[in-house]
Order: structure tokens, then C-alpha cells, then sequence
């Protein structure tokens, strides 16, 4: 407020002066890099110079959830070793899917979301063995360095770095609405 007098001097008005968007850019020193870049138009979605504007999330297409249709997109995930963290098993399995060059930080040691999922009966007996189904538990991790190494993506294996729009897309044709609202909202 005026009369507490914080950050306000009558005596220097230029101090109020909100300037447009358009001022603040022709202010600058340099001239600012477009958003939409080279891999936006190609519709390369194996790099992460795409989609500047939003969050793309590295994401897998892969057959190792015996999944009988086909290959799904997911993200990495490995069964935990009796010996390791959960944290410990979400980077073995970034590693053993894209290489250990993609280095990740993970803000917590707390996983940001966990989906209960009961075997569906019509699944192979030597997938499902004598469990009713699986605890899977997801992390946020955030880029830190490196990259893929495309030689360590599995031969029968694609990845994509996907917007949350696209993964949920590409989730629902695949597993339908439900399993991609879980995605919406994860994202």
C-alpha cells in the first residue's frame, strides 16, 4: 500500500513503470532464440531440443511388461534387486535402457506415485507366476546431463522424448482412457 511507503517513492515514479512484453524484448542485447526449433518441425521426438515451451519426459516403447498385443510406451522401470533402494532401482533402470551417459537428479528419495496393478488372468503363467499383481513406483527425476546412447536402446526397443499431451496420447491408443488419465495427472 501508498502509505507504508514500502517500495514506493512519490518522488520517483520511472520506479513504477511495468514495461510490455514488446519493450522488454526490444531492451535487450541480444536477440532471443525462437521456441519452436529444427526437431519440432521434423517431428523428431528423439531429442530433447523439441517442444521448448513445456516438460518432454524420456519415455520407452517396449514388450517387457508381456503385454500380448504388443510393445507399449512406458517408462524405464526394473524389478527391485533384495539389495538396493527404490531410488537406486529407478536409475538401473534408466541406465540399462538408455546407457549410463543420461545422467538424471532426483529431487527425493520419495516416490512421486505408485499404481497398484492386479494381474490380468490372460497373462502367460511364467510372467505372472504365484503373484497377484504388482506395486509399480515412479519417481520425478529431472535432466542433469549427457544423453541416450542409442546403441544400448534395445534392438526390439524404441524411445521418444514425449510432452505430456503426447504420452497420454499414445498411452490411451494402447490402453484407453483409464490408464491415460493415470498418465494426465501423474504428468
Amino acid at each position: 500500500p501508498e502509505e507504508t511507503g514500502f517500495m514506493y517513492a512519490k518522488d520517483k515514479p520511472e520506479d513504477h513503470i511495468v514495461p510490455t512484453d514488446e519493450e522488454l524484448l526490444a531492451s535487450l542485447p541480444f536477440t532471443p532464440a525462437p521456441r519452436e526449433t529444427e526437431a519440432d518441425a521434423t517431428g523428431n521426438v528423439k531429442t530433447r531440443d523439441r517442444e521448448l515451451k513445456t516438460r518432454v519426459y524420456l519415455a520407452l516403447q517396449t514388450a517387457a511388461e508381456g503385454n500380448k498385443s504388443g510393445p507399449r510406451w512406458t517408462f524405464p522401470s526394473a524389478i527391485a534387486k533384495p539389495d538396493e533402494t527404490m531410488l537406486e532401482t529407478a536409475q538401473r533402470a534408466v541406465s540399462d535402457a538408455v546407457g549410463s551417459d543420461l545422467m538424471l537428479w532426483c529431487p527425493s528419495n520419495a516416490p512421486m506415485n505408485v499404481n497398484f496393478r492386479v494381474y490380468n488372468k490372460n497373462l502367460p503363467e511364467e510372467f505372472r507366476g504365484d503373484y497377484f499383481g504388482e506395486k509399480i513406483f515412479y519417481y520425478r527425476v529431472q535432466y542433469d546431463h549427457g544423453d541416450v546412447d542409442e546403441s544400448a536402446v534395445k534392438a526390439e526397443e524404441d524411445y521418444a522424448w514425449l510432452t505430456r499431451e503426447e504420452m497420454t496420447k499414445r498411452v490411451e491408443g494402447e490402453r484407453g482412457k483409464h490408464q491415460a488419465k493415470f498418465y494426465h495427472y501423474m504428468l
